[in-house]
């Protein structure tokens, strides 16, 4: 879905310039974007230097991942065969 065919619903056809709805609407899309995406590289950039300072912390997430997703494999095993 493209921000054209979300922002639609929230515009008002009667309003003079429907035009500036859009472009505030994707201005605030936008920006929500950025600092959503810069704490997500800041804080992954965190991790990765916790994880390569802490091996054992690496290895133990590692194994916790593997589990969960191991976990996941039986749930969705046991949820196909009945």
């Amino acid at each position: 879905m493209d921000s054209g065919t979300f922002f639609v619903q929230f515009v008002d056809p009667g309003y003079a310039y429907p035009a500036l709805s859009f472009v505030v609407l994707g201005a605030f899309a936008q920006l929500a974007s950025f600092f959503y995406l810069s704490a997500l590289i800041f804080g992954g950039t965190r991790l990765a230097t916790a994880f390569r300072r802490r091996r054992r912390l690496a290895a133990g997430a590692t194994s916790a991942a593997g589990a969960l997703f191991l976990g996941f494999a039986v749930k969705l095993s046991l949820a196909g065969s009945v």
